[in-house]
């Protein structure tokens, strides 16, 4: 949909409230015709640069990319209500647009339908898309470390890198998971089709430069999967509950993932506190939060 048939589409719908989540150039247009209009609007935050200034990756088509940022800065200044994952990201929109979040509200999921079973041979799993700033090369590396373990098996899933992304590092990416012996790429998955590999996986390696709160731990510790990150750490929960390894450097990685799999008590620890801290904060029950803000929202009620 483009911006004008999404305007339209406003317009025929006559909404009492919008409510838009992820920052993009929809959330410029929808600050607008909230503004124009007079209705309401909450805008959802789902990535901590949707509240810095910064843009995630150098852009193929720059000022495109420009617009839709100064479109973003437009709804974060004008949309009448703001949702944040985390406090890093009320702290950020504090910072750079003088906001104040309406609510916190930590994302959530339901619980896990699949059967757990753990009783295939240890599995690393990587999920996201190839983009440079999920950083897909260092998983690549981390499972050229651990060539000579036949008892290991490393999968990454997420879409292809997109043609117009960096050619040089998009094709050595593939040439170097297509040598890895002991590394399977297995292309772009339905939600499902994840949550069934995270239902099998011993362990969730992240390898972001940055996320908002990445869904994946979410789903991995509610799937008894341990999650260790190499930068992203929202709020600190992964070392502060101790639900995760941050590890912050290259050989620091290697050495957690080398340490929950070779020690079960280890990982079994931090699977079961994984699992419930999921159950205990990021449970359905959040959706509540959010639904009594929008009807707030909606009925002209202060949030």
């Amino acid at each position: 949909m483009d911006g004008r048939a999404l305007y339209k589409a406003l317009g025929k719908i006559g909404p009492q409230v919008i409510y838009q989540r992820v920052a993009c150039a929809y959330t410029g247009l929808c600050a607008l015709y909230s503004r124009r209009r007079s209705i309401p609007m909450v805008w959802h935050v789902a990535h901590d640069t949707d509240v810095a200034p910064q843009m995630i990756e150098a852009a193929r088509n720059l000022p495109r990319q420009r617009i839709e940022k100064w479109a973003v800065e437009f709804g974060a200044r004008n949309a009448t209500a703001i949702v944040v994952q985390t406090h890093h990201q009320a702290q950020l929109l504090k910072e750079y647009y003088n906001r104040k979040a309406a609510r916190v509200i930590p994302n959530f999921h339901p619980a896990a339908p699949e059967n757990l079973d753990k009783s295939a041979e240890l599995t690393v799993l990587w999920i996201a898309n190839l983009k440079q700033w999920k950083r897909p090369e260092v998983f690549v590396r981390l499972a050229g470390r651990f060539a000579m373990r036949k008892d290991i098996r490393f999968i990454m899933v997420g879409a292809a890198a997109a043609e117009g992304s960096n050619a040089a590092w998009r094709e050595s990416l593939m040439r170097d998971i297509e040598a890895a012996p002991n590394l399977r790429y297995l292309g772009e998955k339905t939600q499902a089709e994840v949550n069934a590999l995270l239902a099998q996986a011993h362990v969730l390696v992240n390898t972001s430069t940055h996320e908002g709160f990445p869904n994946t731990f979410i789903q991995a510790w509610l799937r008894n999967a341990a999650v260790v990150s190499l930068s992203v750490d929202p709020d600190g929960v992964l070392e502060r509950r101790r639900v995760g390894i941050a590890a912050h450097t290259e050989p620091a990685l290697e050495a957690a993932v080398r340490k929950l799999l070779d020690e079960p008590a280890e990982l079994l620890g931090y699977v079961q506190r994984g699992r419930e801290h999921a159950q205990a904060h990021h449970s359905l029950a959040n959706s509540l939060q959010l639904k009594e803000l929008i009807e707030t929202i909606a009925i002209g009620g202060s949030t």
